[in-house]
């Protein structure tokens, strides 16, 4: 990129789709002198958020393939995985948020690879159900195979357990039940997911968990009655199970087993069986026999919910649920008695001290991201107010300051740093909670916010999801009123 003149730059991201043509001349008319050169045209867009470190650090490679894929602009690398990476994108048409699934390159020129991929996406296009990510389109761009689908703003439920370890007994039921019924809208349409584990599980932010990448499952539809293929194409995890336990090939009640692990691990913050360090401690099929008892780990799990986690884990098929319909009567039912338990909690962390009503401002401009917040905290009984300006909050702050300011990190970007502080510091006398929402790219900007931390300043960091942003916020509110 050094090597190209600034005309030339400013051409080249026009002629990628990368920035509107109307967005870069504004700020080509706004550097200034000293600035007037590929790397200061390249930081000014950052600043102004129409290019993102992922494609201003693939043009400095010379690398511009892959940066635009169809209607796709991609943003950023959300996920890796063996034979594809996933990015978050945004349609450059609609402006819609997207995920795109790439075959990575080493693959795609394996014929056996690049069919399989595409089947994965006629497979699934199909099912339409809220927990499963729909995928729009299948495409090929150079020499990119590629699919769009819905961006899930949230995050895989491994790196949310990584983060949160155990989560409540009522949240892990919803999870399960979720998943329950994403397999069995599936099985109905002809489709197992033959790869069921926490990375292949989303949490958005509205707490709805769906499943994605049913790519073995592609495999399966694509080899019927291969019998010698289809075991040595199955998820090794899968095939260690159903080997071990004298279960057919690709029996549909494996996707259950595999469920009852994330279901445990949800519950105890632990797996059940001792991790596998290498592919050839994965095929052995002791790990599953030395799978411990949740009540070992947390002795107060409620009888039914231990129920429904063995019989998910059964070894013996026969003794498992013999589908998700019908393990999904117990999670209902299991769910039905939680929420009964836990109503009374609710109603008493609800009860506001007052007739006060507690006002939240958030930061953002981004029109989606302003939806979401709205919808779920004016639902939750809370006054929420959106600017799109730091300077307008912080000044609404020395005039009348709300309740509880919110600085979201994936709209103002980098400004969220002197923000955070300045409203810290500003907040004397009645200060108002103040919460700063790290995205998954800022996480390593906590450390520089935690010196203006108080009891009622506090940091969040990707994954969360809104109910847990709403706890930290009642949280920092409720000191604020003591």
């Amino acid at each position: 990129m050094s090597s190209l003149s600034l005309n030339e730059y400013a051409k080249l991201l026009g002629r990628l789709r990368l920035v509107d043509s109307n967005d870069l001349q504004l700020c080509l008319d706004g550097l200034p002198q000293a600035a007037r050169n590929t790397e200061g045209l390249s930081v000014a867009l950052q600043r102004q958020n129409l290019l993102t470190s992922f494609q201003v650090n693939k043009l400095e490679k010379g690398d511009t393939s892959g940066l635009v894929l169809g209607d796709a602009k991609l943003l950023y690398r959300s996920g890796s995985g063996t034979f594809a990476r996933v990015y978050r994108a945004v349609s450059i048409d609609t402006g819609e948020m997207l995920g795109v699934k790439v075959l990575r390159q080493r693959w795609a020129v394996d014929p056996n690879a690049v069919t399989q991929f595409h089947r994965e996406a006629e497979l699934i296009k199909p099912l339409k159900h809220p927990n499963i990510v729909p995928i729009y389109d299948v495409s090929v761009t150079g020499e990119h195979h590629y699919f769009t689908m819905e961006f899930v703003v949230g995050g895989n439920l491994k790196d949310i357990s990584k983060a949160r370890g155990k989560i409540s007994y009522l949240e892990a039921t919803r999870m399960a039940r979720d998943i329950a019924e994403g397999l069995r809208y599936a099985l109905t349409k002809g489709t197992s997911h033959r790869d069921l584990k926490r990375t292949n599980v989303l949490l958005g932010t509205d707490g709805r968990g769906q499943l994605v990448d049913f790519g073995l499952a592609a495999d399966e539809a694509l080899n019927p009655g291969n019998q010698k293929k289809k075991k040595a194409q199955r998820s090794l995890d899968y095939a260690t199970l159903e080997d071990g336990s004298g279960a057919p090939p690709n029996d549909p009640r494996s996707d259950l087993y595999f469920l009852g692990t994330i279901y445990f691990e949800l519950l105890s913050g632990q797996h059940p069986y001792p991790r596998a360090k290498s592919r050839e401690e994965r095929q052995q099929f002791s790990r599953y026999w030395n799978a411990q008892p949740i009540t070992t780990i947390d002795s107060h799990v409620p009888a039914f919910v231990v129920d429904i986690v063995e019989k998910l884990m059964h070894l013996n098929a026969e003794f498992r649920y013999q589908s998700a319909e019908e393990a999904l009567v117990d999670l209902k039912h299991a769910l039905e008695q939680l929420e009964t338990d836990s109503s009374d909690a609710d109603k008493t962390d609800n009860v506001k001290k007052d007739d006060h009503e507690t006002t939240l401002m958030f930061v953002e401009q981004r029109p989606d991201q302003q939806k979401l917040v709205r919808d779920f905290f004016t639902s939750r009984g809370f006054r929420v107010l959106l600017v799109s300006d730091m300077q307008r909050a912080l000044n609404r702050l020395k005039t009348a300051p709300p309740d509880c300011l919110v600085l979201m990190g994936g709209s103002v970007g980098k400004q969220i740093i002197e923000g955070f502080k300045t409203a810290a510091a500003q907040s004397q006398g009645r200060p108002p909670a103040i919460i700063a929402v790290l995205s998954k790219e800022q996480t390593g900007w906590k450390g520089r916010l935690d010196d203006s931390l108080s009891p009622t300043a506090r940091v969040v960091t990707h994954p969360i999801i809104l109910g847990d942003l709403r706890k930290a916020i009642e949280e920092a509110v409720a000191i604020t009123t003591q």
